[in-house]
């Protein structure tokens, strides 16, 4: 892709992720109407709009498996417990329920297809809640058609509990040449992340598959109100025609190594989206009072709105990356889009644009892979930043991913362009 017009490219929107958890400055999908006004499935739960109910969701694609039996499926050896859970299912009568003790490493559960299953122009979703824990790491893995060619798909989870989210699973690793037109077997572990103790339990449901796009898309994420931004980051982004999303912590903003306003409106100018970072300290979000997170986000909002960023305000990035369940709610209720720590891409099209995970920038190869990955399998690639330059990722690495984002053919978005090609 050389210099394209970064508003060109019309094909359908999706997202995912995986990559190590970047590092913090401060120590379902709203699918809509004709009309613009949200339907019956605002979030990620049943027909009446709650978790628990007997229909699905209203979602593209289509279900690969709605676990209404599991006769298909088998617990590994050595690795934890597989039952039905008929309390608070996602949709229909039961989900999955998959469960190790505090003894066992992971939890893992497979299933065959003798006939094999063609996943070729195909991206997959699932429907996820757990409990106990804070964080969860999620690898699907594809064999096809053997165990010696493997597509696997990852994500880390950041909460919240108890809830049900989606998860638009990226692709993370390709070994030998995987056959996606044979899928023969399909795998799912669950493991702790964060703290590595205690049980796991965790309940899934609606693995789905829907057609991918043609060509994938990056989004270029810059959190922190930096300066950097403005002063490095910009020239290179103008060189190729991209714009990119700053996250906006509004007490920040004019205080020394941060954006100014005329910095901020000089970004918006080049198109770049002013998202919404509400300020936590040192804590989560999730542990202020209700009250408290509401004030936060609504703030943050308004200062965005007040000066002219109506746009970026529709979006919102996560600070320290773990929601909690009324966290969640209140980013639901004020925002249309979210952004956090996913380790990797994003399947698109996306089926939560509440649960957008980003990885780091600055992980070399790795970093690079993904986009690889994204441009290969129609998916979102969401590239994480904080300094560029001095005291963060060098100016020559970033010029060197830019050169290399350039040469993969990916489309190059803005949050606001991901709403307007949903």
């Amino acid at each position: 892709m050389t210099n394209r017009n970064r508003r060109s490219f019309v094909t359908t929107v999706a997202a995912t992720g995986t990559l190590g958890l970047a590092g913090c400055l401060s120590s379902l999908r709203d699918w809509r109407g004709g009309d613009g006004e949200p339907t019956a499935a605002d979030s990620p739960a049943s027909g009446d709009g709650e978790p628990g109910g007997s229909d699905l969701p209203d979602l593209p694609g289509e279900s690969i498996d709605d676990f209404e039996t599991l006769d298909e499926w088998v617990a590994m050896i050595d690795a934890g417990e597989l039952e039905a859970a008929t309390d608070d299912p996602y949709g229909g009568s039961q989900s999955a329920r998959l469960t190790a003790d505090a003894e066992t490493e992971y939890a893992a559960v497979y299933t065959t297809r003798s006939d094999g299953l063609d996943l070729r122009e195909k991206n997959l979703s699932l429907a996820v809640s757990f409990t106990g824990r804070e964080q969860l790491h999620l690898t699907l893995e594809l064999f096809a058609p053997n165990s010696r060619n493997v597509h696997a798909l990852r994500r880390t989870l950041t909460g919240p509990t108890d809830r049900w989210v989606r998860v638009d699973f990226g692709t993370s690793r390709i070994d030998t040449q995987p056959d996606l037109a044979d899928v023969r077997e399909i795998r799912l572990a669950v493991r702790r992340r964060g703290d590595l103790s205690g049980p796991i339990e965790c309940r899934v449901d609606d693995l789905r598959a829907v057609d991918r796009p043609e060509t994938g898309k990056v989004l270029l994420l810059f959190d922190g109100t930096l300066e950097s931004h403005y002063t490095t980051a910009l020239e290179h982004l103008n060189e190729y025609g991209y714009a990119g999303v700053e996250a906006v912590i509004p007490e920040a903003v004019g205080e020394s190594g941060r954006l100014a306003l005329d910095e901020l409106d000089a970004l918006a100018d080049a198109g770049w989206d002013m998202a919404a970072r509400p300020r936590t300290g040192a804590q989560f979000l999730h542990e202020y009072t209700p009250e408290e997170q509401e004030g936060m986000i609504r703030r943050t909002k308004a200062f965005l709105e007040n000066r002219g960023y109506e746009a970026g305000a529709k979006h919102f990035v996560t600070p320290r990356n773990v929601l909690g369940s009324d966290s969640l709610d209140l980013v639901r209720e004020y925002h249309e889009q979210a952004f956090r720590f996913g380790g990797g891409p994003n399947a698109l099209p996306l089926t939560d644009p509440h649960n957008v995970g980003f990885f780091s920038g600055d992980a070399g190869q790795e970093t690079k892979s993904y986009v690889d990955y994204a441009a290969e399998y129609g998916q979102l690639a969401v590239l994480h930043f904080e300094y560029v330059g001095e005291d963060g990722m060098s100016e020559r690495a970033f010029a060197d991913l830019l050169e290399h984002v350039d040469a993969a053919g990916v489309e190059v978005v803005t949050a606001t362009d991901l709403l307007e090609d949903a």
